[in-house]
């Protein structure tokens, strides 16, 4: 599906038809037209505001934001990187649920002022403001991976841990995700919340999974130096003396990627092109040959 692109001052901002059918599986009941829309419009609004949040904290920490909204609600990344500590993480990450608190009170205050008219859609569009400004900024702040109460969790335990804090963080996530699947059914909170629960509980299984296989890889990283200071030297052998039993037993995509190209090269010095083919093909998914392997590659299949 094809999403509205469009820019809130200097953040562009990107809304994909799935955030609509988001909102809609949510609140919509399909009996009051108006009451719908209005509902569609708080959501998309609210959301936006909780993104902005996040980014305008982030601009002034030197990060150049992206927002997405999409069918999980809205992502705000970061087209730059730049070093943050652990409290400057921490302060975005509550941006955004702070901005949407904000915007709720300031709602409520207009109501306590007589400035939402008392009849039944100003009181309906006062009540979606604070339903989804205040309650889903509470939920937000659950201390469960990727929601940013989460992400405020995995900063303090990195914290308290010298940067040990992820795994501790998705421990307690599945763990919060688990506890949550009685009360879901317990209050009726339909399929979509039931989605949600098992996507964040599926989501925090994956990030153990790929934390220990990067633990497992991170040692691997000296033989690849090693490796590359023999190609520099031209010396084939120990390429292939250190990139090899990496490429065998690497887990992570990026460092077996690493250490292919490696072995390719090393068997191109070689001259054995149909062993360099081999490893090439062999790549990770998502991973090309480096233009330079191809051109060795050509210059060694002529000889």
């Amino acid at each position: 599906m094809g999403a509205l692109q469009f820019h809130l001052g200097k953040v562009p901002v990107r809304i994909h038809a799935t955030f609509f059918v988001m909102a809609a599986v949510l609140g919509l009941n399909g009996t009051n037209l108006i009451a719908d829309a209005s509902w569609i419009v708080v959501v998309l609004v609210s959301v936006l505001i909780h993104e902005l949040g996040h980014a305008g904290v982030g601009m002034l920490f030197g990060l150049e934001p992206r927002i997405d909204l999409h069918a999980m609600g809205g992502t705000t990344s970061w087209a730059n990187h730049v070093p943050l500590s652990h409290g400057k993480r921490i302060a975005v990450s509550l941006a955004g649920p702070f901005a949407g608190f904000a915007f709720g009170a300031f709602a409520f205050t207009l109501a306590m002022l007589g400035a939402f008219p008392h009849t039944e859609m100003g009181n309906l569009v006062h009540a979606q403001l604070l339903y989804v400004n205040i309650g889903w900024g509470a939920v937000n702040l659950l201390p469960m991976l990727p929601l940013d109460g989460g992400n405020v969790m995995t900063q303090v335990l990195h914290i308290m841990t010298g940067g040990r804090g992820e795994r501790p963080a998705r421990i307690v996530s599945i763990g919060i995700a688990v506890l949550l699947i009685p009360l879901a059914i317990r209050l009726s909170w339909g399929l979509w919340g039931m989605l949600l629960i098992f996507s964040f509980l599926a989501s925090n299984w994956r990030g153990l999974q790929e934390l220990t296989a990067r633990e497992h890889d991170a040692p691997m990283r000296a033989s690849l130096e090693k490796a590359q200071a023999a190609l520099d030297a031209k010396d084939a052998a120990r390429v292939l003396e250190f990139a090899r039993p990496v490429a065998l037993a690497a887990r992570t995509a990026q460092v077996k990627a690493e250490a292919l190209h490696l072995v390719a090269f090393g068997f191109l010095l070689e001259g054995r092109v149909a062993d360099a083919d081999a490893a090439i093909a062999a790549l990770p998914r998502g991973y090309a040959p480096h233009p330079q392997l191809m051109a060795l590659r050509e210059v060694a299949a002529r000889q």
